[in-house]
């Protein structure tokens, strides 16, 4: 059977969770798949383009679901819990996204439909792609702690979370 672009990509996810971001090497790759190296070329362009698509991987279920509602800080508190659980369900997954996630087309698409939904919210464009990098960050930034030191403070995060909302209501002067 061919090699599809999708299994490499599970393929890589699997192998990122054994044995990291510091140990993945293409040859583990195309060894864990039964292939030449070139065989994996044909898939991606890069072991940079791969890893990006393992990114996009990893962060998906946070961008599913993640729409404007009339209740835009639920939202957006739903989508730092996603973003938090999908990158602490993989190994190294927070140093995986800030290194390979930023703009790409699916992130990039994601947040268009955002924040056209925000604006039709009354909030400015510019004010909601700053609120989504803000809680992106904020996310990366704790999880990247989680994952180095091993240890989870869920209530932390919440609290800082509800701290980030609490600052996008006092810019909206929605308090």
């Amino acid at each position: 059977m061919p090699l599809r672009r999708e299994q490499v990509i599970d393929e890589a996810v699997a192998l990122l969770n054994e044995v990291g971001l510091d140990g993945f090497t293409t040859r583990a790759l195309t060894d864990r798949l039964g292939v030449q190296r070139g065989a994996l070329y044909w898939h991606v362009k890069s072991k940079h383009e791969l890893l990006t698509a393992v990114a996009v991987k990893v962060v998906e279920p946070a961008l599913r679901n993640w729409t404007a509602t009339a209740d835009w800080p639920e939202a957006y508190t739903g989508f730092a819990q996603r973003l938090r659980t999908a990158m602490l369900a993989h190994r190294d997954g927070a140093r995986l996204v800030a290194s390979y996630i930023p703009g790409t087309p699916r992130t990039q698409a994601a947040m268009q439909e955002h924040l056209a939904g925000l604006a039709e919210l009354g909030i400015p464009p510019e004010l909601a792609a700053r609120f989504g990098d803000t809680v992106a960050s904020y996310v990366t930034g704790f999880v990247l702690q989680e994952q180095a030191t091993g240890e989870q403070d869920p209530e932390l995060f919440t609290a800082s979370v509800n701290t980030i909302i609490l600052g996008m209501r006092a810019e909206l002067g929605t308090l």
